[in-house]
């Protein structure tokens, strides 16, 4: 009974995690166990494992009397985890390139297909979700099992900016185009193209978000 509901609360967790990424749940959202329970069908015991999973991520914060809500993600904390992404990532697609089949970059191609129509209609939500589902791909074919663990919670706080910018649809299909330099780099196993394409990649998304960069000197000086 104990693996039933564990496998019940992983399942409501990463349906919580796709609903926090495409932006059903938004920053300040209020997570009812009760509410959630009865929209996946299940007993208020594996949501509140799930949310207790979700609140170790940083996903969410849980508070007395008020509940779980989704957490809003400082300038700082984006600032930090976009460069630990870009590491990350960028180490998981030089893997990758070693790695990837035909069959990968067939895969990759039609996601990107289906990315760059949703951008050319503005459905940032959708291309968003797309986007995600691009760099999970890759990094299901690194087969890095602890960058694909880290690379959702990490990833949670750039595109809860990202959806919150508005970004124009010229510059969210120039984003989505720019995928096809690293699906180039993957099919001729160059690793160290698609290491650089992944970090520029990265980075360059993250420019189209208004930021104030973190100023280390005088986060030092307030403490």
């Amino acid at each position: 009974m104990e693996i039933t509901k564990t496998v019940l609360s992983e399942q409501v967790r990463e349906r919580l995690i796709g609903d926090i990424m495409s932006g059903v749940y938004m920053p300040g959202d209020r997570l009812g166990e009760s509410a959630l329970s009865k929209r996946f069908n299940v007993s208020q015991s594996p949501v509140r494992e799930a949310l207790k999973s979700l609140e170790e991520m940083g996903l969410v914060t849980r508070e007395p009397y008020k509940g779980t809500t989704v957490r809003a993600v400082s300038d700082l904390e984006l600032y930090e985890t976009s460069t630990v992404r870009a590491a990350l990532e960028s180490l998981a697609a030089g893997i990758a390139a070693e790695k990837c089949t035909p069959d990968d970059i067939a895969r990759l191609e039609a996601i990107i297909d289906e990315m760059l129509e949703k951008a050319k209609t503005g459905d940032e939500a959708g291309r968003n979700r797309l986007n995600n589902e691009f760099h999970d791909e890759i990094i299901r074919i690194s087969g890095h099992s602890l960058i694909a663990k880290l690379s959702k919670t990490l990833r949670f706080a750039s595109w809860s900016r990202i959806r919150g910018a508005r970004i124009r649809n010229e510059a969210a299909i120039h984003l989505t185009m720019r995928h096809r330099d690293l699906i180039h780099a993957l099919t001729i196993h160059d690793s160290q193209a698609a290491e650089e394409m992944m970090r520029s990649h990265i980075e360059e998304n993250m420019s189209w978000i208004p930021l104030t960069p973190p100023n280390p000197l005088s986060d030092a000086e307030s403490k």
